[in-house]
């Protein structure tokens, strides 16, 4: 038996579980509901829309008191749907098209709906009325003639940049978010970064983005919706105290906006055309923010400049061994603060155990939440004589601006065990030989030979000629050497900063070359990260910087001291500017990179010969 089923009856069968399924994904999402203006400044009889937006199903919608404006329009309903990254969401926004009646400021209130039992509320929408003309029409910014949609393309007001902090207050060393925003409501066809903010008085480390593209989401600002678009995220730690300004981030914007033009053709109207593409600067304005010292009342004696919530781990590799032999001491620190400008330990150790710089290891991650992970180093230990040895314990101080104070973890005490090596058990004291009596073994009259004896001369025995003396004391003067050196190194090395001074053209050598084979590769991004690393390298090293006093305005005032002239100063500048640029660059240009790599190491061999001096 054949079953039939009515064609009406699946229409409205699959509608039923459309409407099912709609609201059970709109049920899964979190309710929103706001409301938003199309211009919060208009002039008496200009239109402007308010909108109220709600995210998922509801109920019993309740507008607010519309009595000091003209309703030309409303409410008029719409939905829109959307499926992003496998997830569907549902959007019903309820419009009005109103009309101020006098000047002044009015308050629009909160309007209601519900939401299953819960009964949810929008913000208040603060409008600024001004004076217009006859007509009524005149906008108050730019006096041209108002366009009477609800969402009329006035270029400046539509789009803009905004930087915004996590923090506006904070402690030296506690880190911060800096947020570079672009919000529009107008369609942008291109943009380019034209300056990056300077961030002088902080060390900072950008957000990765994964997808290295900004993503468009909406946004309501002061009553207004706009579509968003993240620029740029950047973790800053303040290396003083004080009041810092963070500069503004510049942008070239191009947006495409109907034309004012009357003289469109026929074809343009009845086509859609009679556009225009405007070009833009845009910037965010300067913030300032507020840094506290850290407290003096309660430091540590060993504090080193750590600040967050951080823990503390030791431990030692093979602590039973014999002279001559290496064992690790390794002290890692872990958390949430200004880990990459953690210095190396500087341990008190037995005089009988030598120790080098350590091997400094990172895993440390940077996200919005700041910066996390560790920094381990890891010491080399070398005892020279047999014997026990006490490694005394290493406390860690930090100052946690959470808590407002500083926080002492003690570490562990370490006991060496050392043996006598191969070469110690083979060293012994030479003693003397005692003399023995000689004894008479013949007669003490020997007779006379009368014959003429035969002579034969014998042959050079090497001890005690000039060879053997030349012999002897050739290990004695290379061994003299070697002590000499071994000294001079020792001392060299004690001088971090020297070391680094003396080494900073080899070292950046090599990042360059790490950067050739990027360039060769085509590898856009990393060739930019490799050569901004190779110039501030060279420069930390050469002149005796730390990571966090690396600054344009720091190099430049150096580089001047050191008589370095102003074109080679400008020049080192603008290609670190290039380099950091290059990361938000969306078209990858073959020929800024190399252009970048000879620039670069052309200025680091004028730079070498000139800080040589």
């Amino acid at each position: 038996m054949k079953l039939v089923i009515p064609q009406a009856n699946i229409k409205a069968l699959l509608l039923f579980l459309f409407v099912l399924i709609l609201g059970h994904l709109t049920l899964a999402q979190d309710a929103s509901f706001t409301a938003s203006v199309s211009k919060n400044r208009v002039v008496v009889g200009e239109q402007f829309q308010v909108s109220f937006t709600i995210n998922t199903n509801a109920s019993n919608f309740n507008a607010p008191d519309f009595s000091n404006f003209v309703t030309y329009s409303g409410p008029n309903q719409s939905s829109s749907m959307q499926v992003v990254n496998g997830s569907m969401s549902q959007t019903i926004s309820i419009n009005y098209i109103l009309a101020a009646k006098k000047e002044g400021k009015f308050t629009i209130d909160a309007a209601s709906i519900q939401v299953g039992n819960k009964i949810m509320n929008t913000k208040p929408l603060v409008i600024e009325v001004g004076k217009g003309s006859g007509q009524g029409q005149q906008g108050n910014n730019n006096n041209t003639k108002a366009n009477n949609s609800a969402y009329p393309e006035d270029v400046e007001s539509n789009i803009f940049m905004r930087a915004t902090v996590s923090k506006n207050k904070v402690y030296q060393g506690e880190q911060l978010l800096a947020t570079f925003k672009v919000y529009t409501r107008l369609n942008i066809v291109d943009n380019a970064l034209s300056k990056a903010p300077s961030f002088n008085g902080f060390w900072s480390e950008e957000v990765p983005n994964p997808t290295r593209q900004s993503e468009l989401h909406s946004e309501v600002l002061d009553g207004i919706q706009y579509q968003v678009a993240e620029i740029k995220k950047t973790i800053l730690i303040p290396q003083r105290s004080g009041t810092l300004t963070i500069d503004p981030l510049e942008m070239e914007i191009v947006t495409r906006v109907k034309s004012k033009s009357r003289n469109n053709s026929f074809f343009d109207q009845f086509f859609g055309g009679g556009y225009q593409d405007v070009k833009l600067s845009i910037a965010s304005k300067p913030i300032k923010v507020e840094v506290m010292p850290l407290p003096e009342k309660g430091k540590p004696d060993n504090f080193n400049g750590a600040v967050g919530q951080l823990n503390i781990e030791a431990s030692i590799k093979n602590n039973e061994l014999k002279t001559d032999e290496g064992c690790n001491l390794s002290y890692s620190i872990s958390g949430k603060g200004n880990l990459k400008l953690l210095e190396a330990f500087k341990l008190k150790l037995p005089a009988d155990i030598e120790t080098y710089d350590p091997k400094i290891t990172d895993k440390i991650n940077v996200n919005i939440d700041g910066v996390k992970g560790s920094r381990t180093f890891d010491y080399l230990l070398i005892p020279r004589y047999a014997g026990a040895f006490t490694i005394p314990a290493l406390a860690f101080s930090y100052f946690d601006p959470q808590k407002g104070q500083y926080v002492s973890l003690p570490g562990p005490e370490f006991i060496l065990k050392v043996a006598k090596g191969a070469a110690g058990d083979a060293m012994s004291v030479s003693r003397g030989v005692e003399k023995e009596n000689v004894k008479q073994l013949g007669n003490d009259i020997r007779y006379i030979k009368t014959n003429v004896p035969l002579f034969i001369q014998k042959q050079n025995a090497l001890f005690g000629s000039s060879v053997f003396w030349v012999l002897l004391i050739i290990p004695a003067i290379i061994y003299l050497l070697f002590l000499i050196w071994f000294r001079k190194y020792k001392n060299d090395n004690a001088n971090v900063l020297g070391t680094k001074k003396r080494k900073a053209n080899s070292t950046a050598q090599k990042q360059l070359k790490l950067a050739n084979e990027f360039l060769q590769r085509n590898e856009y991004n990393a060739f930019f990260d490799e050569v901004f690393k190779a110039i501030y390298g060279y420069i930390g090293n050469k002149l005796s910087l730390s990571a966090s006093e690396l600054n344009k305005e720091k190099i430049k005032s150096l580089l001047d001291l050191k008589d370095v002239d102003s074109n080679t100063t400008n020049q080192l500048l603008q290609l670190l500017e290039t380099c950091e640029f290059a990361r938000f660059a969306p078209v990858k240009d073959e020929q800024k990179m190399k252009d970048a790599y000879e620039r670069s190491v052309e200025l680091i061999s004028v730079l070498e010969s000139k800080l040589k001096k």
